[in-house]
């Protein structure tokens, strides 16, 4: 395997399993409501459920920025070098 093809499994692998626990957060939502007519503990399940989908929505972000993430770091430091050119700039204009 080359370094390309190692670097890419895992944020693949996030983004997979990020969809495959959002889907199953959902499933979760959708079979637990919030009623306490049952035996069944159904808020318990709602509540999960809403917790799986954040977990979810977070893998699934997460393997994004690391599939990406040479791309956004210089995306990051070219605007935080034209913050920094634009802050020594406006000083030198204040001493003037």
């Amino acid at each position: 395997m080359t370094k390309t093809t190692k670097r890419k499994i895992i944020p693949l692998l996030l983004v997979i399993s990020g969809i495959l626990v959002l889907i199953a957060g959902i499933i979760m939502v959708q079979t637990g409501f919030a009623t306490f007519e049952d035996t069944e503990p159904r808020v318990g399940l709602y509540i999960g459920g809403i917790f799986t989908i954040v977990g979810g929505f977070f893998l699934t972000v997460g393997g994004i920025i690391y599939l990406n993430f040479d791309g956004l770091k210089k995306k990051f430091l070219r605007t935080a070098g034209k913050v920094a050119d634009a802050y020594e700039e406006e000083r030198k204009q204040e001493k003037v």
